[in-house]
């Protein structure tokens, strides 16, 4: 009979850890849509030589004002910044930890953390552990 209760208590525990994350993942789909500038960026550690480095630094104003993220409904995906213009598709991951991003013509799905979100504040990080302490402080303009 113990067995029973610990397994029925298991499966409840698995289904609204499941319901969480799944109302959790439309929550932020809701909040990520629309168009997001870029407010700052906080450089961490990550292994650049030290001359490219500061040319990161130098450029960073510009790399700033350049940068605009849309998230379009119908899960469609633009971004304009200092590497030019990419287009695709995005989602979030079912956990709500990453967004993923599928470049047209790429077979990579790009996963970002997110730090923290609301309707209109957005805090992303590189997946690489190499950029530790790196985020994007973004705003969202519509």
């Amino acid at each position: 009979m113990n067995s029973r209760k610990t397994l029925a208590l298991l499966a409840l525990i698995f289904v609204s850890t499941l319901a969480f994350s799944q109302n959790l993942k439309k929550d932020y789909i809701k909040m990520l849509e629309g168009t997001w500038k870029v407010d700052s960026l906080e450089i961490g550690s990550f292994n650049l030589s030290p001359e490219y480095e500061e040319i990161v630094r130098q450029k960073m104003p510009e790399i700033i004002a350049m940068t605009e993220v849309q998230f379009k409904s119908r899960k469609r995906y633009y971004k304009k910044g200092f590497e030019g213009e990419t287009e695709g598709t995005w989602d979030v991951s079912n956990d709500g930890k990453f967004i993923l991003v599928k470049i047209n013509g790429e077979s990579k799905i790009t996963k970002t953390r997110i730090i923290e979100i609301s309707d209109e504040k957005l805090i992303i990080a590189p997946e690489d552990p190499n950029s530790a302490n790196s985020r994007a402080f973004m705003y969202k303009v519509d």
